[in-house]
C-alpha cells in the first residue's frame, strides 16, 4: 500500500508538470506535453504488444510500439497548413501505410513464413497501432487544438477535462464501489467492479467535468472558450457523464485483453500500479471521446 501511495504521489506530480508546462511562453510547453504523451503511448503500447504475444499474437513489437513517432511526425508536418479534418484523415491513411511498412519488413525480415502468415503479423501489428497508439495520441491532436478553435486555453480546458473526468472517475468508483459493495458488474471481466462503484465514477466524472467548468468560467482569459462556442454548465455535465461512461468502458475491455492473456497487470513499470497501459486504459476512452466533443465544437 506504502508503495503504491508513493507512486501515485509521482504519476500525479508528473502529470501536474507536464499540464503546468502549457503555460510555458513560445509554444514550448505545448512540445513538453508532446514529450509526456510520446512515451506514456511507447511505453503502454510495448506493453500491449506483450499482452498481443501471450494471446499467442505475433506482433512487430519494435515497429508497433514506435507507430506512436510516426503520427506525431504526421501531425506536425500538417499543423497550422491544412484544415483540423484533413488531419485526422491524413492520420487515418498513415495508419494504412504504416502498416504496408510493417508488412514489408516483416516480408524481408522473415521470408521463410507465407505472405497470409507475414500480413497477420503484420495486421496484429497494426491493431497496437490503433490501441493504444492511435487512439491515445489523439491527445497530441488536443494538445495543439488552440490553432484551430481560435481562442487561448482551449487545449488546456479540454486536457484538464481527460485528467479530471477520469481520475474523479476512478477514485469515485473505488471508494463508493468499496462503501456500497452489492452486485458485481462484470464478475467474468473484473471480479471487483461493482454496479454501485460504476454509479460513482459517472458521479465522479460528472464532478471531476464541473470542476473544469468552474475554473474556465472564473478564469477571465479562460472564460471567452465559453462565450465563443456558446458552452454551458449543463454542457460539461453531459460531457463528464459520458466520458465516465465510456472511461469505464476502456477499463473493462483492457481488462477483457488481460485476462485473455492470463496477465494480473500489463507491466511492472509503476510499482503498486502494474504498466503504463494499466493507468491510461480509461483515458484511452476518454481521449477519443473528447476529441470527437472538440471536432464537434470546432468543425
Amino acid at each position: 500500500m506504502k508503495q503504491r501511495s508513493i507512486t501515485s504521489f509521482f504519476i500525479v506530480l508528473v502529470v501536474a508538470l507536464a499540464v503546468a508546462s502549457k503555460f510555458l511562453p513560445y509554444d514550448i510547453g505545448d512540445y513538453i506535453f508532446d514529450l509526456f504523451i510520446l512515451c506514456v503511448t511507447v511505453v503502454a503500447s510495448f506493453e500491449m504488444c506483450h499482452l498481443m504475444e501471450n494471446c499467442n499474437k505475433k506482433v512487430n513489437k519494435y515497429l508497433s510500439s514506435m507507430y506512436a513517432i510516426f503520427n506525431y511526425i504526421i501531425l506536425i508536418c500538417c499543423f497550422k497548413l491544412l484544415e483540423f479534418y484533413y488531419i485526422l484523415l491524413i492520420e487515418l491513411a498513415g495508419l494504412i501505410v504504416y502498416f504496408c511498412l510493417i508488412l514489408i519488413t516483416e516480408s524481408i525480415k522473415n521470408n521463410a513464413r507465407t505472405f497470409k502468415e507475414n500480413v497477420m503479423v503484420s495486421l496484429n501489428s497494426l491493431l497496437v497501432c490503433l490501441y493504444p497508439g492511435f487512439l491515445f495520441c489523439l491527445f497530441l491532436n488536443i494538445n495543439h487544438i488552440d490553432f484551430y478553435a481560435g481562442v487561448e486555453y482551449f487545449s488546456i480546458a479540454f486536457i484538464l477535462l481527460v485528467f479530471a473526468i477520469t481520475m474523479l472517475s476512478d477514485t469515485f468508483a473505488y471508494l463508493i464501489g468499496r462503501t456500497l459493495k452489492g452486485p458485481k458488474l462484470a464478475p467474468t471481466i473484473s471480479p471487483n467492479k461493482t454496479i454501485s462503484g460504476a454509479i460513482g465514477g459517472l458521479l465522479g466524472g460528472m464532478a471531476g467535468s464541473m470542476l473544469v467548468y468552474a475554473l474556465v468560467y472564473n478564469v477571465d482569459s479562460m472564460s471567452t472558450i465559453l462565450t465563443m462556442y456558446n458552452l454551458s454548465w449543463w454542457h460539461f455535465l453531459i460531457v463528464g457523464l459520458i466520458g465516465s461512461l465510456v472511461s469505464q468502458i476502456g477499463d473493462l475491455v483492457e481488462s477483457k485483453i488481460k485476462r485473455v492473456a492470463n496477465i494480473k497487470d500489463s507491466g511492472n513499470i509503476l510499482p503498486g500500479h502494474g504498466g503504463m497501459l494499466d493507468r491510461i486504459d480509461a483515458m484511452i476512452f476518454c481521449v477519443t471521446f473528447l476529441y470527437v466533443v472538440c471536432f464537434i465544437i470546432i468543425v
